[in-house]
C-alpha cells in the first residue's frame, strides 16, 4: 500500500501536550491521492487537479478534561524538492537534485520542480500533529498553506531558453559573389557564425544560485529561394558543390532575396548534471541575401 493510501485510511496521531491528552485526526476524503501523472511509463506525482484540491483544513477530535471536541484546524504544508534526504523543516537548506529539476519537464503545463508534499495539522496552543507525506507534485504553487516553496522552477528555465540570443542563420550560396545563371544549379548552405548562440553552443546562466546551462539544438531549417519556392523543414545544413544536398535551379533572370528560417529546440542541465530536452522551440529567421540571376548568351566567333 502506498503512503498516500495508508494516510487516507489510518489518519495521524499526535503526542499530547499542554492540556491536550490525545489527538486523533479524522481522515479527510480529499486527502487521498491515487491518480498520478504518467509520462513515458513513469509516475511523477499528483495531477494538477489533485494538487489544487488539497484541503486547507482538517478535523481533529481533541480530548480535553474528559470531553471530546471536534475542531476544524488548518493544515500546514511543506514541499521540499523530491530529493533524497530532504524532509519537512529543511526550509532554505533543502538540496536540489537532477530528479527534482527534470522529472516535470515532459508533463504538459507543469511548473516544476517535482516536490514532496508533506502536511500536519496546526492545533490550538501552538501544538502540531505529526507530519505525513501524501505524495509528490509538479505544481508546487498550487499546494495551499505551503511554507518554503522551492525557488528554481522549470518555468524559469523555459524563460531563460526563450530569452537566449540565438544566432540568426545566414544563407550562403555557390556560385560565389551572389550571382548565378539561369538553368544552373545553385547550391545553398546555412552559416551559424555571428553573435548569439547557435546549435550545440552552451549558454550558462545563474538562476537563484543554481548554475543552469542552456543548449540550443537544431530542429530544422527552411531554405527560401526568393522565387516563391522553398525547401524544408529539413535537418540538412546544405553544402557546396558538388555534394551539397540543398540546391535550386532558377528558370528566369532577375534578382531574388534568399533566406533561411531555423527552428531551435533546447536542452538544459542544472548544477553540472546531464542535459535533458526542454519543451518548446524558438523560430529565428535570418537576413535576406540578394541573389542576381543572369542569363548567359552564346556567341559564335570566326
Amino acid at each position: 500500500m502506498s503512503k498516500a493510501s495508508a494516510a487516507a485510511i489510518v489518519g495521524v496521531v499526535a503526542v499530547s501536550a499542554a492540556g491536550l491528552e490525545a489527538l486523533i485526526v479524522t481522515p479527510d476524503a480529499n486527502a487521498t491521492c491515487v491518480t498520478c501523472v504518467v509520462k513515458g511509463g513513469a509516475a511523477v506525482g499528483m495531477s494538477r487537479q489533485e494538487t489544487r484540491s488539497l484541503p486547507k483544513n482538517g478535523k481533529a477530535n481533541v480530548k480535553k478534561k474528559g470531553k471530546t471536541v471536534v475542531k476544524v484546524v488548518p493544515y500546514e504544508y511543506q514541499i521540499p524538492q523530491a530529493c533524497s534526504g530532504n524532509k519537512p523543516g529543511d526550509g532554505d537548506h533543502q538540496v536540489t537534485c537532477e530528479r527534482a529539476a527534470k522529472a516535470c519537464v515532459p508533463v504538459k503545463n507543469a511548473e516544476g520542480p517535482l516536490v514532496m508534499v508533506w502536511r500536519r495539522l496546526v492545533l490550538p496552543g501552538n501544538e502540531f500533529g505529526a507530519w505525513e507525506q501524501i505524495g509528490e507534485t509538479c505544481w508546487p504553487s498550487l499546494v495551499p498553506n505551503a511554507k518554503h516553496k522551492p525557488g528554481l522552477t522549470v518555468a524559469m528555465i523555459k524563460a531563460a531558453f526563450s530569452n537566449t540570443p540565438f544566432v540568426k542563420p545566414k544563407v550562403t550560396m555557390q556560385p560565389v559573389g551572389n550571382r548565378t545563371l539561369v538553368n544552373l544549379p545553385t547550391y545553398f548552405a546555412v552559416d551559424f557564425s555571428g553573435p548569439g548562440y547557435g546549435p550545440d553552443e552552451v549558454r550558462t546562466v545563474t538562476l537563484l544560485g543554481h548554475k543552469v546551462q542552456i543548449k540550443p539544438v537544431l530542429k530544422s531549417n527552411t531554405f527560401r529561394f526568393g522565387d516563391g519556392t522553398s525547401l524544408g523543414p529539413t535537418t540538412s545544413r546544405g553544402g557546396v558543390y558538388p555534394d551539397g544536398d540543398v540546391k535550386h535551379t532558377y528558370l528566369q533572370r532577375g534578382t531574388v532575396g534568399a533566406s533561411i528560417t531555423t527552428v531551435y529546440g533546447g536542452q538544459f542541465a542544472v548544477d553540472g548534471g546531464d542535459f535533458t530536452d526542454l519543451p518548446g522551440t524558438a523560430t529565428v529567421t535570418g537576413p535576406v541575401q540578394q541573389l542576381q540571376i543572369l542569363e548567359a548568351t552564346d556567341h559564335l566567333i570566326r
